[in-house]
């Protein structure tokens, strides 16, 4: 009697995976229609059940030797997913499709079968980031990297998110092991590298699928952790830890009995202090009371950051080149008066201090608090600097150079014209890293960031201007232009972009477009007055990193192509940066007085 029902049970199987693709896919829309509320009775689970019983016959029997079988196997998973991508047992049915294709290429040994495998695995990881299998998707797509694909850097870095996202989870022990033994795989050899000389390096504008920059890395297998800067006000704190090659990590917050006891940590792995590390850093900013490091254990670093007073959140993300792990910390409470800043209001920011700037105690207001006006402080910062020339011509001309030249016109007209007090990230040739420029920016508690560069692209031909906010990137060549600004690679651009929804939920996004709209359009129109075709390339997004994190509307504005040989030839005319400086000023200046009669309007 049991082996009867077992045949009529396989019979029934066998019935239903014979059906067409269209049949089966209308019987489940149909069952869904009528099914119970029990989600272990329904009909969905029990397709999944059956699809699962097929599947295990398949790896028990002859029937796994027929690749028709398993793409039978496919239908059946991929229709539950398909008509049910709600349900919980989505993405079991994910977790499936992707067992059956490794399954299918360990027989077939092709590559199609194994990037279906890896496209379902990374479905699931990013559509149920919260399941329970995703860190089983993620361990697993380590695995197909390293063994498979022969690419121990996409291996690490999915065992890497693992231990960033899912740190208590069951398989974070796992990957931090796996993350180990990459560490210790032998490199392919190369020939030795020329040695080169420490100074300028032009950025060249590359294509969006380059392969990324190389990081540096401790001779002895373990990265070093550098001394940590820091800058600050009473209502937010972004602390950068450097090391010398990239490293995993680890943070959590620590709550004692009261509201000021509570503590984040972040855990470096496979690292060692720097011999000449602060171990105690006070900060005293309101927000945070210091920050501790210490040789946790004999492979971990911990960095501690103890409060001060409530905060309402804190984001980590990591750069690179060199390798850096970013803490924003945000306060939760009310924003103080600004301190008021007079005379010279074109004012450069300290490059020896990262501490909180004091309050002037002068009694004359700025003109533009005389006038009511909303945006009252202006950081503005000329890209690159010092070391970081940025994108350079054929003839020598330098980026850095030019958008000092225009970055100092644009703050003595908006200084003059508007009242406002105006800073600038550097006003000489410095270098200046990009996370400090928005550090800058948050603990001077501006009201506008504005980022001035100059466009390259491997095409001559391209030219015009175009403006940016900070987003997901659009298209491959805002991936290009990010990767060129940011000093890295767009294969980098495309890891910071799956953490960037994250970090912009704080982020002016609103206030960034109008911002960018507007000087925008008063650069393309202004400039084509006088200068025959300047193309208007628009208001673009990308995720650059000198906009990451800004409390402020934030733009970035490409005033140009040093790559065209006939905007280059502007760029070296005086009367040409003048012009774009004037047209900038024009553009923060409407937004400016959009925002008085906006502030006007709700009165």
């Amino acid at each position: 009697m049991r082996n009867s029902l077992t045949q009529h049970t396989r019979h029934k199987h066998k019935r239903f995976f014979c059906l067409p693709l269209w049949l089966a896919v209308l019987c489940l829309l149909t069952t869904l229609a009528w099914a119970g509320p029990d989600p272990e009775q329904d009909d969905i689970t029990r397709q999944y059940g059956q699809a699962k019983t097929y599947y295990q016959e398949l790896l028990a029997s002859d029937k796994g030797k027929n690749r028709d079988n398993w793409l039978t196997s496919v239908t059946a998973f991929r229709s539950i997913y398909k008509a049910a991508p709600d349900h919980q047992v989505a993405p079991k049915a994910l977790y499936m499709l992707g067992q059956i294709y490794q399954a299918m290429y360990k027989q077939s040994g092709k590559a199609k079968d194994l990037d279906q495998a890896i496209a379902s695995y990374e479905e699931l990881s990013a559509k149920y980031a919260g399941n329970a299998l995703a860190d089983d998707a993620f361990f697993i797509l380590g695995g197909i990297y390293l063994a498979d694909k022969k690419d121990p850097g996409k291996a690490a870095r999915a065992y890497t998110k693992i231990i960033a996202i899912y740190p208590e989870g069951d398989m974070a022990a796992a990957a931090q092991e796996q993350l180990l033994q990459i560490k210790h795989i032998a490199p392919k050899a190369e020939p030795a590298p020329a040695k080169e000389e420490i100074g300028e390096k032009c950025v060249t504008p590359q294509i969006a699928n380059d392969p990324p920059l190389k990081e540096s890395t401790a001779k002895s297998g373990m990265a070093t952790v550098l001394p940590i800067h820091h800058w600050s006000n009473n209502r937010y704190t972004r602390l950068v830890v450097e090391t010398t090659g990239p490293v995993t990590f680890k943070h959590q917050t620590l709550t004692g009995n009261e509201a000021s006891s509570r503590r984040i940590y972040i855990d470096l792995e496979n690292c060692r202090l720097s011999p000449d590390t602060i171990k105690t850093i006070p900060i005293e900013d309101g927000l945070l009371r210091q920050v501790r490091n210490a040789q946790f254990d004999p492979k971990t670093v911990r960095v501690v950051l103890d409060t001060q007073s409530n905060i309402s959140d804190y984001k980590v993300f990591t750069l690179a080149n060199p390798f850096r792990v970013v803490i924003d910390v945000m306060s939760s409470g009310a924003a103080p008066e600004k301190a008021e800043k007079h005379g010279d209001k074109e004012k450069v920011a300290d490059k020896g201090k990262e501490s909180r700037p004091a309050a002037s105690k002068a009694e004359n207001p700025t003109l533009a608090r005389q006038l009511g006006l909303g945006i009252k402080r202006i950081v503005i910062d000329p890209g690159h600097g010092g070391k970081d020339p940025g994108t350079c011509s054929p003839s020598g001309l330098k980026e850095k150079d030019i958008v000092l030249d225009v970055a100092l016109r644009v703050a003595k007209i908006i200084k003059e014209k508007l009242g406002c007090e105006v800073i600038l990230t550097r006003d000489h040739d410095v270098f200046v890293p990009l996370e400090e420029r928005t550090a800058i920016a948050n603990a001077k508690e501006a009201d506008l960031f504005l980022s001035i560069h100059v466009n390259a692209a491997p095409n001559h031909e391209a030219r015009g201007v175009e403006t940016y906010v900070l987003d997901l990137a659009s298209n491959k060549d805002a991936m290009r232009l990010a990767a060129m600004e940011n000093a890295t690679s767009a294969k980098q651009i495309s890891d910071l972009q799956s953490i960037l929804l994250d970090l912009m939920q704080n982020s002016k996004i609103n206030e960034s477009l109008k911002l960018a709209g507007l000087v925008q359009e008063k650069m393309v129109s202004g400039l084509n007055k006088k200068f025959s075709d300047v193309p208007n390339l628009g208001v673009k997004k990308a995720p650059f990193v000198v906009l990451i994190g800004a409390q402020m509307p934030a733009i970035l504005t490409e005033i140009a192509f040093l790559s065209n040989a006939e905007e280059e030839k502007r760029l070296k005319d005086d009367a040409y940066l003048a012009d774009v400086a004037k047209h900038i000023s024009s553009g923060v200046a409407q937004y400016v007085e959009s925002m008085k009669l906006a502030s006007d309007s709700s009165r």
